[in-house]
């Protein structure tokens, strides 16, 4: 097990689920201080120690080695296997991680670490919207195991962002059992203003600071996830109006934010907000598209969301695994995407995303035949 505070920080990072950069913008450091901790070539400083112990929600003893408990070290044993064995794409590797954790809370019943990923792991196995991910034949057992995980975080964390999490994901697992009452009550616990974060808060810590450069780090972070907010908006604006019946409306919201996107990033590659499975939003106008009849541009939209993909890994690179995706506009923090793609896992996303029903009606398309075969030829 862990000896060093870096191994220690490691171990909980993953546990927890996030990148390196994820933990920086949360301490306020860069990824490159987090990297030297890991890699014990550098401490952190005392005044984030205490920080780091509340994000991973372990104490400050836990930090420095003194105090390793065998539950605390056994949980990150737990989670670190549950995390290994998962697959991408096949159902019964995710389940098999599930059934992991929850033997783990068995042994462990007021774990943190084991409840908050077992958490996260049952919304994925039980929400429909979910796509192949989604556990059909056990949701019904796992979502009030994963309302009651919920509660528990709910109720023991410190961590603000823990608890908003926990929260959504009750709206979540409430709404699709159709308790709509409760996802109504969940729903009114959030903020109003969509600029109550972290980074926008810090931002003014710095610039009373007079620590400009910070401060616009933290605003560009702010900006970023922003983004990731108002394309998932889109994305659900966009199949409320197409539900609805008003494609006209439904394809004007999507043009209209693809321009948007295209003023921000210029000629760049923009960082895909919307990632593969929850609602690519190029695939949702192709389905606006289809709607009317106009099966060309709908087919435009398709290439354009396997092409972004395609070009990124025939792009030259150092790693054949690292697809760098460079992001160069002031309005987004000026940054390289250093991605690690396996080709083997980018094949089956694009595969599953040409299988995908809501374009269903392209699949005899000579484009559509051409742009599978594209797909089909990536190496493994």
């Amino acid at each position: 097990m862990a000896t060093t505070m870096g191994q220690i920080i490691k171990n909980l990072r993953k546990g927890r689920g996030f990148t390196q950069e994820e933990l920086a913008e949360r301490l306020g450091v860069t990824y490159q201080a987090i990297s030297k901790w890991e890699n014990d070539s550098g401490m952190p400083d005392i005044s984030q120690i205490v920080p780091l112990a509340t994000i991973f929600d372990v104490s400050t003893d836990f930090l420095f080695g003194i105090d390793r408990t065998s539950e605390t070290e056994d949980a990150l044993k737990i989670v670190s296997t549950a995390n290994s064995i998962q697959e991408y794409g096949k159902l019964d590797t995710y389940l098999k991680a599930y059934d992991i954790l929850l033997d783990g809370l068995k042994k462990y019943p007021n774990n943190y670490l084991i409840t908050f990923n077992c958490m996260n792991l049952g919304v994925s196995l039980s929400l429909p919207d979910n796509g192949w991910i989604y556990a059909k034949e056990r949701a019904e057992a796992i979502i009030p195991e994963t309302i009651r995980q919920a509660n528990f975080i709910i109720t023991n964390s410190k961590n603000v962002s823990d608890i908003l999490w926990a929260r959504q994901n009750l709206v979540f697992l409430y709404s699709a059992n159709k308790k709509f009452d409760l996802a109504t009550t969940e729903a009114r616990n959030f903020p109003v203003r969509t600029d109550l974060t972290l980074y926008s808060t810090m931002a003014i810590v710095n610039e009373y600071m007079g620590n400009y450069e910070r401060q616009a780090t933290y605003l560009c972070s702010d900006i970023d996830y922003s983004l990731q907010a108002f394309e998932n908006n889109i994305a659900c604006l966009g199949k409320a109006y197409y539900n609805n019946g008003n494609y006209a409306e439904a394809i004007e919201v999507y043009e209209r934010f693809f321009k948007v996107l295209n003023v921000i990033f210029k000629n760049e590659c923009p960082p895909p907000y919307h990632d593969f499975d929850s609602g690519d939003c190029y695939l949702l106008l192709a389905q606006a598209y289809l709607a009317i009849g106009e099966d060309d541009k709908a087919m435009d939209s398709v290439e354009s969301s396997i092409m972004y993909y395609i070009d990124l890994l025939n792009r030259e690179t150092d790693d054949e695994n690292c697809h760098p995706i460079v992001v160069c506009s002031p309005i987004v923090k000026k940054r390289e995407f250093k991605q690690r793609i396996r080709k083997d896992i980018i094949k089956k996303k694009l595969q599953n995303k040409l299988s995908d029903k809501c374009i269903e009606e392209l699949n005899r398309n000579s484009r559509f035949v051409k742009l599978l075969d594209i797909v089909n030829s990536i190496p493994e």
